[in-house]
């Protein structure tokens, strides 16, 4: 029995998995600077037709800009940077768009770096969970934050006389 995940099941009997949702994917590359800022949207479209072309959608996606880089890739401290985020709902089309993107950006030159990333479900949850986890923090923080201001605001009006009176005593020892 093949081993997908954390449960065993036997293959169906024509022998292919079939999956039961879409998978959703990032492609992110760095095109080199040196590029004329015309060629890099024919370049970025030959990765967009490539991924519709194996039956992908692209449901987000950034045009390559140029950006300066925090440390040099290939002595180049500038690059064009795109990425898309993109869906295959065919599990017999991932894999050979998956090799397709890694060939067509080892056969480019002009492609710097690239990477393929399979976004989980499970972590899109899991993100979401710690961003309302983060936002229920900063309310109570911000909450909190008001109560301590009026508490400070009312402190130094009490405490002004008895801060003059010090004040006039240690001017007065001088």
């Amino acid at each position: 029995m093949p081993h997908r995940g954390n449960i065993r099941q036997p293959l169906p009997a024509d022998g292919r998995i079939h999956m039961g949702e879409p998978r959703t994917y990032d492609f992110a590359s760095h095109f080199t600077a040196q590029l004329d800022e015309a060629t890099v949207p024919a370049l970025w479209q030959e990765v967009i037709g490539l991924i519709q072309r194996h039956g992908g959608t692209v449901s987000l996606a950034q045009e390559p800009q140029k950006q300066r880089l925090s440390y040099p890739i290939l002595h180049q401290r500038q690059s064009f940077f795109g990425w898309a985020q993109f869906t295959l709902s065919e599990a017999e089309g991932s894999p050979s768009l998956l090799a397709e993107l890694a060939e067509w950006a080892r056969l480019h030159p002009q492609v710097l770096r690239h990477i393929v990333l399979k976004l989980e479900p499970e972590s899109d949850k899991r993100a979401a969970k710690q961003a309302q986890h983060l936002e229920r923090k900063a309310a109570k923080q911000a909450k909190e934050g008001a109560q301590q201001k009026k508490t400070a605001v009312e402190t130094p009006s009490e405490d002004k006389g008895k801060l003059e009176k010090q004040l006039e005593d240690i001017l007065g020892n001088l």
